[in-house]
């Protein structure tokens, strides 16, 4: 029993963090995401201002 709780235990943390690693991952790209936008955006910007 003593070794069975053990490994739920084990078992729930690295579930913990397999999800912390999930949003990690999830943050880093939208943030990879916002930063593109951005970029096209000043891109778009500079050709509209180019062409007025």
């Amino acid at each position: 029993m003593l070794m069975e709780l053990l490994r739920l235990a084990e078992q729930s943390d690295v579930e913990t963090r397999e999800m912390q690693s999930r949003r990690l991952t999830a943050r880093v790209m939208r943030a990879r995401q916002r930063e593109e936008r951005r970029a096209e955006q000043a891109l778009m910007d500079l050709a509209w201002s180019r062409l007025c």
